[in-house]
């Protein structure tokens, strides 16, 4: 009988240890810097931030999330979005959370609403911090994550993301691992939403909370509108992705003026048309401009659509500008790159995130990145006219431009004037002329020399026949006279 209880003793000294340590999960802990802590990606999408800086942000606007609709955020035809944070200042240790429908603070210092997008199938979202360096805007790539609904072959990410409706509380968080930050899978406490769960052996284990108010937030007070039409685009486009800006063109080729023709194109990604009323369009680094839709003005599916300066009154600077696309609360919601100085006829254009000068300007249409760099140096692409506009679309701007064909390029080749080439051609020739013009002095010298020894040489033979029978022309005259005496005699 003794055997069996040492049996028993050592299966419980070796077994209940493992099982202790199996069902603690990891604590939550992220890499220095602004880091991601925690983020849901499916359902009910939210993301934490955690400032381990370890000194005070003091101004979180300078930080953007990027955010790809691909695993690869490099990969051909992917999409982004962005998202300025909201300025405010965020102590070392405090936490920014954004949610996309609101819900328990969960005792973050800062909290927001999540404007972008999060693909479930898989994406890419990366911090981006922006700095003024000699009054040229730098972008610093900081803390990232990737995920898939299958295999990331990325070291420490997010694979088998499972769908909504089969995990509908399924979250993640960061811990650490020797020097590595991995993602633990966790679900959000049905009862408290500042609490995540982790499944271990099947049994669900209290991991991270934040602490705060699991209460949601109140209903909005009653309100009434007077003179005022309520905002209508922000409520419309609840669940849709958020419209991108894809080209500008700061200095449009004569005859085209900066006042009529510079135009900001902007894309909707959905498959059905967005609502635009009360959207703010912003240009300008320092000194900014902006232009209001009106009620009524909508992108159509899959469209591009351009705003011509004529129309918006915004302008662009050719020595250095961008534009930015806010939404009725002022949230930035897409910006195109800073450029520093802009040449005539070429557009700013974006093409798989990042923005390019291309010589092909495409208003209203998929952009055409034909680099000044690698273009020939007599090309005259240029874009079509901007002054043909369509008001085909319901509740358009009146001015805009809008194709929902991807695929074409609408280019034209203008012609050129017969005076500009005749003037072209001018100059050419005056160049050569002036640059071998010593080459040329030296030719007109030999060419006098030339003739002044042939004037002398017919002189001397016009003297030697005077008295003679006959005038010498040249040799071929005097083979002639040789053959005829040989072969009739004299």
């Amino acid at each position: 009988m003794k055997k069996y209880y040492i049996t028993l003793f050592l299966m419980l000294f070796w077994v209940w240890p493992a099982k202790v340590s199996a069902i603690t999960p990891p604590a939550l802990a992220v890499p220095s810097g602004l880091s991601l802590a925690e983020i849901k990606i499916t359902g009910s999408e939210f993301l934490m931030l955690y400032n381990n800086t370890g000194s005070t942000i003091t101004d979180l606007s300078k930080h953007w999330l990027y955010v790809f609709n691909n695993v690869n955020p490099l990969a051909p035809g992917v999409s982004s979005s962005t998202q300025q944070l909201p300025a405010a200042n965020l102590g070392s240790g405090q936490t920014i959370l954004l949610s996309a429908n609101g819900g328990a603070t969960c005792g973050a210092a800062v909290t927001g609403k999540l404007n972008i997008s999060l693909t479930d199938s898989g994406g890419f979202l990366e911090v981006v911090q922006t700095s003024l360096v000699g009054g040229v805007l730098v972008q610093t790539a900081g803390d990232a994550v990737s995920w898939s609904s299958g295999t990331n072959s990325a070291s420490g990410m997010i694979s088998n993301l499972p769908s909504n409706s089969s995990a509908p509380n399924n979250a993640y968080y960061r811990y650490q691992e020797g020097t590595s930050y991995l993602w633990q899978k966790a679900d959000q406490d049905t009862s408290n939403p500042c609490q995540l769960n982790v499944v271990i052996s099947g049994v669900s284990t209290p991991g991270p909370i934040n602490p705060g108010s699991p209460l949601l937030p109140g209903d909005p007070p009653p309100v009434s509108f007077v003179n005022e039409t309520e905002p209508s685009g922000s409520s419309a486009n609840n669940g849709l992705k958020a419209p991108v800006i894809n080209e500008l063109l700061p200095n449009p080729v004569e005859p085209q003026t900066d006042s009529e023709d510079e135009f900001v194109e902007i894309y909707n990604p959905n498959d059905v048309a967005f609502d635009l009323s009360g959207f703010k369009l912003q240009t300008g680094i320092t000194s900014l401009r902006s232009y209001t839709f009106p009620t009524g003005t909508m992108l159509p599916a899959k469209s591009f659509t351009t705003f011509s300066s004529a129309d918006t009154n915004l302008t662009l600077s050719n020595s250095g500008s961008q534009a930015k696309l806010l939404d009725p609360s002022g949230n930035v919601i897409s910006q195109s790159d800073s450029y520093s100085s802009a040449a005539e006829g070429q557009s700013w254009a974006l093409a798989n995130g990042k923005w390019y000068w291309t010589k092909t300007v495409t208003p209203s249409q998929a952009n055409v990145i034909n680099s000044p760099a690698a273009a020939g140096a007599g090309s005259n692409s240029k874009k079509t006219s901007s002054a043909a506009k369509s008001n085909s679309s319901t509740g358009q701007v009146k001015g805009a431009s809008t194709s929902s064909n991807p695929t074409s390029s609408g280019n034209e080749t203008s012609k050129l004037h017969p005076l500009v080439l005749a003037g072209v051609g001018a100059g050419a020739v005056a160049y050569a002329m002036y640059e071998y013009r010593h080459d040329l002095a030296n030719r007109l010298h030999q060419l006098r020399r030339y003739r002044e020894a042939r004037a002398t040489a017919r002189s001397a033979t016009q003297a030697t026949n005077n008295g003679g029978t006959s005038l010498r022309f040249g040799r071929w005259q005097d083979n002639l006279r040789t053959w005829l005496s040989a072969r009739f005699g004299k």
